[in-house]
């Protein structure tokens, strides 16, 4: 195997968990934000009232896009998988 085909799939993987990761991370962020300025406003800093919303929002966000994700990361591996031949 080359150093071009390890570098290949080094950065299609990278790219492939931005790409899943990134949702989630980006609605676990708005959700904190939002959060922070609405604790921030009402002067009530609780760890609990910053987790819980954040922890939702990302399960239902999650659940929503499974389909998608799932299709995405099998089909990555489908693509990894089929190229092993040619790559050995």
């Amino acid at each position: 195997m080359d150093m071009t085909g390890v570098v290949d799939w080094s950065r299609e993987a990278i790219r492939m968990a931005i790409v899943l990761g990134g949702p989630l991370l980006l609605t676990a962020l708005v959700v904190g934000l939002i959060v922070g300025i609405v604790q921030t406003l009402t002067q009530m800093h609780e760890p609990v009232v910053a987790q819980v919303p954040r922890l939702l929002a990302v399960a239902a966000v999650a659940l929503i896009l499974l389909p998608w994700m799932l299709g995405s990361w099998v089909a990555y591996m489908r693509d990894l998988i089929g190229s092993l031949p040619e790559r050995f």
